[in-house]
């Protein structure tokens, strides 16, 4: 009797040439990626890196040949920016730059050595030929020695010195960068190759394979009996819940077995089905019998009903208890909320009320620009109100101004400021030295902020106060913690102020000091509040700084006086970013 050739050989026979072809498959891949890797890592550990290496010295090379013409046509101190660049690109840069050039070098071919040593050996050259030239012209006294310059100027001629080495490593550099991207291109090309080689055979076997697998089905489903067919459909409708709409044919054999139980099993889940629409629509009196004793799902349905039932009564007792819940909570947020949009209104109403009254103690522009001709007042309160005030008074010959900075901001710092406005306008009816209206400034705010001498508020004030005559230019100042500043021709002379606020010590206990300054035409005033300085953002989210101020103020103190304002606005705004206001910011700026 012969071999014959059943389903199961069949299915064997096909499956063991689909092993054999993904053996095949697997083979070639790894034998390319291992070549790919090889060739991978040429490029990534030799090739590349000595590109960007070789290209980063030459960077080098030329920084410091520019640096170096700059070091002989420019006469300069010794602490120059660009001389200390080019002294630490000597030192540190350019070696670490030739140590790892040697270092990938040890994969590069026998003519690129020999042109990297002659390339080192000219750096060394031009180093030495730099270091001769520093030293021909240490410092900014040896520029004016002509043979010193001469000699300096003749290295950078062709041929010479610097020029010849400097020459010939570029010729070295562009040499060994063209060899090194022809040796990358040539790897980056075997690689693309190496891997279109793997796709076309891959893309020939897996189509072997797929009409393998299609000779296999084939062969399986037609050596499948009609009734084992029939069963599988079935139970494959049943799993999507789709009932067949006749019974099979039971015949007196196994299949027949297994076909009177598929029929059995189709009549029982749709007993189950209509059992569960009933209780699903809310009838929980519709009747169900179980398969038999023993059948768990039937018995966990009838479980289930009565459950059901139950839970739909005290859900609807949870429900209509919430809901009367709801209802109130809901009337009380709603009366909650049109208190407070009411207590909202009339706040937000006091408040704009109380800036309009506020400005009516600052001067207006108009008032400013009669005292000075060119000035600018920056001001930008933190809230709608402001701590901080800006006064300006004329008092015969002489103009008073001050920048005041109250404790606190918002409301509390404008009831102060009122308070310190008052103050400012009585004092000066008999006083116009700065200190003595400092002074008598502290007694009066003390009077009024506790004037049975009980009261418990420590509030005060920081103010820069100045007296300025037009006719002799003289200036005098006193200050609470903030300081005067003149700018004269781009320098800034700082006049510190008192260490001690207004209201914050009784009267004669210290005593405001009182500075002379004269001044000359041209020169830049400026007071201030520490809002400015104090503002947080930038990259960091850090301070301003008074330091950076400083700078800021020097720099634009050539503008116009309207030019200042502009560029100290954009300044802040741009520090500021997207960051809150921390406080009331006031800068006054005045041109003699």
């Amino acid at each position: 009797m012969g071999l014959r050739f059943t389903i199961s050989r069949k299915i064997a026979l096909g499956f063991g040439l689909f092993i054999v072809g993904v053996a095949v498959l697997t083979f070639i891949v790894n034998q390319t990626l291992k070549d790919g890797l090889n060739t991978n890592d040429q490029i990534s550990l030799v090739y590349a890196p000595s590109q960007r290496a070789l290209e980063r010295l030459d960077n080098l090379v030329l920084r410091s040949y520019q640096l170096m013409t700059q070091w002989i046509h420019v006469q300069s101190r010794d602490d120059e920016k660009f001389k200390s660049e080019l002294r630490q690109i000597l030192a540190s840069s350019l070696p670490e730059s030739m140590e790892l050039v040697d270092s990938l070098s040890q994969a590069w071919t026998e003519d690129d050595h020999l042109t990297k040593d002659r390339l080192f050996r000219n750096i060394q050259h031009l180093s030495l030929a730099f270091d001769q030239t520093m030293k021909t012209l240490p410092d900014f006294s040896s520029y004016t020695d002509p043979f010193a310059s001469m000699s300096a100027e003749q290295a950078l001629l062709p041929g010479e010195v610097i020029d010849a080495p400097f020459q010939k490593i570029r010729e070295d550099l562009d040499t060994l960068l063209s060899h090194q991207e022809a040796l990358l291109n040539e790897a980056t090309a075997k690689e693309n190759a190496s891997y279109q080689s793997m796709f076309n055979v891959s893309y020939w076997l897996m189509t072997i394979m797929i009409l393998v697998g299609v000779v296999i089905a084939l062969v399986v489903i037609r050596s499948i009996v009609k009734p084992v067919n029939e069963l599988k459909k079935t139970l494959l409708y049943l799993g999507k819940g789709i009932y067949p709409k006749t019974e099979f044919r039971v015949a007196n054999d196994e299949i027949g077995d297994m076909t009177f139980a598929v029929n059995r099993l189709v009549d029982g889940l749709k007993k189950t089905r209509e059992f569960s629409l009933q209780v699903g629509a809310g009838n929980f009196n519709a009747g169900y019998t179980p398969l038999s004793d023993e059948d768990e799902l039937g018995g966990a349905l009838l479980k289930m009903r009565d459950d059901l039932a139950e839970n739909e009564r005290l859900l609807e007792k949870k429900v209509e208890e919430r809901t009367n819940e709801v209802v109130r909570q809901k009337e009380q947020i709603e009366n909650q909320k049109e208190r407070v949009t009411l207590l909202y209104k009339d706040l937000t109403d006091s408040i704009n009320y109380a800036k309009r009254i506020q400005q009516t103690i600052l001067p207006t522009d108009e008032q400013v620009h009669s005292l000075f001709d060119e000035c600018f007042v920056l001001y930008r309160p933190k809230d709608i109100v402001s701590g901080d005030f800006y006064w300006f008074k004329a008092s015969g010959k002489k103009s008073i101004f001050a920048a005041v900075d109250c404790t606190g901001h918002g409301v509390p710092g404008a009831f102060m400021s009122l308070v310190g406005h008052n103050v400012l306008n009585q004092v000066t009816k008999v006083f116009t030295r700065p200190s003595q209206i400092l002074n008598n400034l502290n007694r009066m705010a003390m009077e009024v902020l506790d004037g049975d001498g009980t009261s418990q508020i420590k509030d005060g004030m920081d103010i820069a106060l100045c007296t300025f005559d037009k006719e002799t230019l003289e200036l005098e100042f006193a200050g609470a913690y903030n300081p005067l500043w003149i700018v004269r021709k781009g320098e800034l002379i700082e006049q510190k102020a008192d260490k001690f606020s207004i209201g914050s010590f009784s009267h004669g206990e210290n005593q405001f000091t009182n500075h002379v300054y004269q001044l000359e035409k041209g020169d830049c005033i400026y007071i201030f509040s520490d809002g400015y300085a104090d503002q947080f953002g930038g990259p960091k989210n850090k301070k301003f700084m008074r330091k950076q101020f400083r700078e800021l103020v020097v720099n634009s103190s050539p503008l116009h006086m309207e030019e200042q304002k502009n560029l100290l606005e954009q300044a802040l705004v741009k520090w500021k970013g997207s960051q809150d206001q921390v406080d009331d910011i006031l800068v006054i700026g005045i041109r003699v």
